[in-house]
């Protein structure tokens, strides 16, 4: 089972995206803060993609981003990350690259299929489990 860390301080958001994962053959892990992922990930458990909000309280984003390329020394091949901002700018994601991120979405993303898609390409899993070859 392919699993993700979704992060979102905003429990509507994680029950949207989540469902969307866990619809396309997601396992879902949620965590309302920066802080409980970093416990998660501190605890060993193993996760094949992270999503994250930037906006958070205390750990934001980019500070959980850091942690998870600089202190766990996990690359982009080993732990995808996409962010995902409020602010839709070109920057942005140039931004989000350079500070080790594999993709960039702006918030809400819509259509939901973005997340999904992108998810199932940084994991390996190229085709929806609903994905019909007739």
């Amino acid at each position: 089972m392919t699993t993700v860390l979704l992060i979102d301080d905003d429990r509507l958001i994680r029950a949207v995206y989540g469902d969307a994962l866990r619809g396309d053959g997601f396992e879902v892990v949620c965590a309302e803060s920066a802080e409980a992922a970093v416990t998660c990930l501190l605890k060993g458990a193993k996760f094949d993609l992270v999503v994250t909000d930037i906006l958070l309280a205390k750990m934001d984003g980019w500070e959980l981003l850091r942690f998870i390329r600089q202190e766990l020394k996990l690359d982009e091949l080993q732990l995808p990350v996409v962010v995902i901002s409020a602010v839709d700018s070109p920057e942005m994601e140039g931004r989000a690259l350079h500070r080790g991120a594999n993709g960039c979405l702006v918030k809400p993303v819509h259509p939901i299929e973005k997340l999904t898609s992108l998810a199932r390409t940084l994991t390996g899993r190229m085709r929806s489990r609903y994905h019909d070859d007739a």
